[in-house]
């Protein structure tokens, strides 16, 4: 196992427990606990953990974001199968908006299959992920940039998208509750995500299993705001039967 994967693992295993401890952690992947003290070190040192006498604490907070790069590394194989899902909904031909955001740009990886898309998207990343793509057109918002998040926000983002009407918008979010609803770290990434979902013929919220019941900090939309939800097969049963009772369509992606 990879020390990043390893500590990823470190960081469910904490949002589950509430707290972890160098012994049981060194036990669990068979390794030293010098390691172990390397890992909680650096996860300290980028704000995802408190360090303790002999483990850790969480410290994650409705205001809480975690850099764009780990993220990025957070249950990728389930964002990837999130995307493979998500993908299946979109037709050659079609608009599509893909906000900022890691399950997002896997997103855009899948679409490179599609023939004739129009994207609008918000994120850096995806921009330039998909700008060589010659049977595809890019309309990236302009606003101003977001380096943690590899995004454009602003007002000026959210007066592009007054002019302009999608099939489909796929959103992500800090939290996914069912009564709290889509939740964000601040306004200006809600205001956003707010007007993403208003030019939407089909809105679509994707999230990996560690989202559901969590709740930031502001909420953009009540959660039958949503088309579609889809999440990983990890995601707990009674979660998703809540987002169905609201009348959501649920998409279970199977992890491979």
């Amino acid at each position: 196992m990879f020390a990043e994967e390893r500590r990823q693992q470190i960081l469910d295993i904490l949002r589950r427990a509430g707290k972890v401890t160098v012994d049981d952690l060194s036990a669990r992947f068979g390794v030293s606990a010098p390691t172990i003290r390397a890992d909680l070190t650096v996860l300290e040192k980028h704000g995802l953990l408190r360090r303790t006498h002999g483990g850790a604490l969480p410290v994650e907070s409705t205001l809480y974001e975690p850099p764009y790069t780990i993220r990025e590394m957070r249950n990728l194989a389930e964002k990837r199968a999130i995307a493979r899902l998500a993908a299946t909904l979109v037709q050659d031909e079609e608009t599509v908006l893909l906000d900022a955001g890691t399950t997002t740009f896997e997103i855009a990886l899948q679409l490179k299959q599609r023939r004739g898309l129009k994207v609008v998207t918000n994120s850096l990343s995806i921009a330039l992920e998909l700008m060589e793509r010659k049977d595809m057109e890019i309309v990236l918002l302009g606003g101003s940039v977001h380096p943690a998040r590899r995004a454009l926000l602003g007002e000026l983002v959210s007066h592009a998208l007054e002019v302009l009407y999608v099939d489909h918008a796929f959103l992500s979010f800090n939290g996914v509750d069912a009564h709290a609803g889509y939740t964000s770290v601040d306004f200006e990434a809600a205001a956003v995500k707010r007007k993403m979902i208003q030019h939407a013929r089909q809105v679509v919220v994707v999230a990996d299993h560690a989202k559901l019941g969590q709740v930031a900090f502001t909420q953009v939309a009540p959660a039958s705001t949503a088309h579609v939800l889809i999440v990983d097969d990890g995601a707990s049963p009674d979660l998703v039967r809540a987002f169905e009772e609201l009348g959501v369509r649920v998409l279970v992606a199977p992890v491979t």
